[in-house]
Parts: C-alpha cells; sequence; structure tokens
C-alpha cells in the first residue's frame, strides 16, 4: 500500500477544527519513513492515523502516526489500515452480499469496518469488519455506531482474519462480542501467514459461553435468523440462500447478470417494433383490402343497375 510524501496545505483561510479557530497556511503532514524498508520493520505495516498538533508559532502539523497492533483491536475514526487483496476482497463480496439481502428491511443494519461502541462496561469501541444489527430504531450513519443510542440486537459478526488481526479475532474478541451480545460470530480464516486454504470457524451464542455450531451436509454455515448459510467455494466464502441454496452473487456477476438483463430487455424492446411494425403493415393491408373491396362491391352494383334499366329498355 503506498504512502505519500509531505502534503502541504496552503489555503490562506482559517479552518475550524473542534473548539478552536486554527491557521492552516501551514499544515504539514511529517513523512516518517523511507521506501524499501523490509516489512518487519516497517512501521507503518499496519496502517495509521493522523494526530493533530499545534507547534509553538500557532500552526497546526498532522503527524501520520503508525497503527500498532492494538489500534487494530480498538480503531479510532479515520484510521487508516492495511489490508491484503484477498481480505478486500472477500470483505467486499460479504459486506455487498449482506447489504444486498436486507436492503428492503428498513430497521436491519449491515455495518461495514464501522467503529462500535457496544454500551458495555469495559468494552471500549472495536471495529468488527461486518455486523448485522436487527431492530434498529434510529440509525444516524455516523463513523461510530453507539449501540446504546441507535439500539438494535447484533445478530451476526463476521471477521475475515488476516495475519494481523487473527490473534484477536480468534481469541480477546470472542469474549468481547459474547459480553456484547453478539448471537453468532463467523471468521473467515487463511492461518497465521494468510496462505492457507480458507476456511469458517463458526460460533453461535450459548447460555455462557460460545457454543462451536458444526457445518450442514454441503460445509455450510447456518446463519438463521439471518436467512443465509456461508460457505467455501473455489477457495472464497459464499453466502447461500438458507432455503433455495442458491448462491448469492458477487458485483461481477450481478454486473454480467445486468448486463445480460439489458440485453434480452433490447432484444425484447426489437420483437416488440418488429411485431408492432408487422401488425401495422397488416392493419394497413387489411385496409387497402377492405377499400377494394368496398370498390368492387360498388362497381357490381353499378353493373347490375346498369343491366336492370337495359332489360327494362329492350322490353319495352
Amino acid at each position: 500500500m503506498a504512502k505519500f510524501g509531505i502534503l502541504v496545505a496552503s489555503v490562506g483561510r482559517r479552518w475550524l477544527l473542534g473548539k478552536w479557530s486554527i491557521s492552516m497556511e501551514q499544515a504539514v503532514r511529517t513523512e516518517t519513513r523511507r521506501s524499501g524498508v523490509a516489512e518487519a520493520d516497517d512501521p507503518f505495516r499496519y496502517g495509521w492515523r493522523y494526530v493533530r498538533r499545534t507547534q509553538p508559532d500557532g500552526t497546526t502539523v498532522f503527524d501520520e502516526i503508525p497503527l500498532t497492533r492494538d489500534d487494530l483491536l480498538y480503531p479510532e475514526e479515520g484510521d487508516f489500515v492495511v489490508q491484503e487483496p484477498w481480505h478486500t476482497q472477500d470483505f467486499t463480496y460479504c459486506y455487498s452480499a449482506l447489504t444486498a439481502w436486507f436492503a428492503a428491511h428498513s430497521t436491519v443494519v449491515v455495518l461495514g469496518d464501522c467503529r462500535v461502541d457496544w454500551g458495555v462496561p469495559g468494552i471500549r469501541p472495536l471495529g468488527p469488519d461486518i455486523v448485522v444489527l436487527y431492530e434498529v430504531p434510529h440509525w444516524l450513519r455516523q463513523a461510530t455506531f453507539h449501540l446504546a443510542d441507535e439500539g438494535g440486537t447484533p445478530v451476526l459478526v463476521v471477521e475475515i482474519a488476516s495475519p494481523s488481526t487473527r490473534n484477536n479475532d480468534l481469541g480477546i474478541k470472542r469474549a468481547f462480542y459474547y459480553q456484547a451480545g453478539v448471537q453468532k460470530y463467523v471468521i473467515v480464516d487463511r492461518g497465521p501467514d494468510g496462505e492457507d486454504p480458507v476456511r469458517l470457524i463458526g460460533y453461535q451464542r450459548g447460555p455462557t459461553d460460545w457454543l462451536p455450531f458444526p457445518p450442514d451436509a454441503e460445509g455450510r454455515l447456518a446463519l438463521a435468523p439471518v436467512g443465509l448459510s456461508i460457505g467455501i467455494e473455489d477457495d472464497r466464502p459464499w453466502f447461500y440462500d438458507a432455503v433455495t441454496g442458491v448462491r448469492e452473487p458477487d458485483r461481477p456477476e450481478w454486473r454480467q447478470a445486468l448486463l445480460e438483463a439489458r440485453e434480452r430487455a433490447q432484444d425484447a424492446e426489437v420483437r416488440a417494433q418488429d411485431a408492432a411494425t408487422r401488425a401495422t403493415t397488416a392493419e394497413a393491408r387489411a385496409q387497402a383490402e377492405a377499400q377494394a373491396r368496398m370498390a368492387l362491391e360498388a362497381r357490381l352494383r353499378a353493373l347490375e343497375e346498369q343491366l336492370r334499366r337495359q332489360a327494362g329498355d329492350d322490353a319495352n
């Protein structure tokens, strides 16, 4: 993940930050690392956050501070966490699929990479990859979800474990999520180094602690009451409709389905236009034939009348 050097903002005005009006003519982000450093020696390998510091001359400097493992457990708003491509892939699919699944449910909230204040004494705000909450009466759509203020029941948490977060996901977060009232907890795990075949670890809430819940005959974990199950296919996690077993598509599949639907709609429109053209042609032909028939009938009546007149003249 690229990081950039010094960023200078000279805007010739004053910005209001918090309660103070700060001169921003020299807002500088300090650069504290160089390229080419081995990952193990890179202080920014987990990510970074910006911390405001007022200098003696009154100018404001934003220092780029590397994140620690504790910061990954207890994030702050605005943190940037470095993730592996497979983590981003799995997170994007799981979050998008769950969001689409609950799109018509106004009191269900699906949070992704959102800081959650559980409102439980002794538990600081955490940053689960995905959390599904039922019966949320008042979602404020802020960077931190305050469960005590906004309400709701956390029915599902999904963590995409990475080498930097795996110990927390499999360890202390289990206890925290149980204390916070989470009903089911699923971990998508690729091992300590993120290189093992993907596996699913599932826990369901028991009377006093988590209980592991086994997969079904197809190796999937049932996520009731969510209405989905989660399984592994092609070394990726996928959601399946719990009733039909149909797999929920990912974004490329949704796009392909949309393109195909558009093509079918265009083909149907062309066919409808062709049918309308044929109907118009047939109607015009029928009208022409009717007019020709009427003209012929009128001609026959005229001929018959002429013949009657001639027959009368011959009789006289």
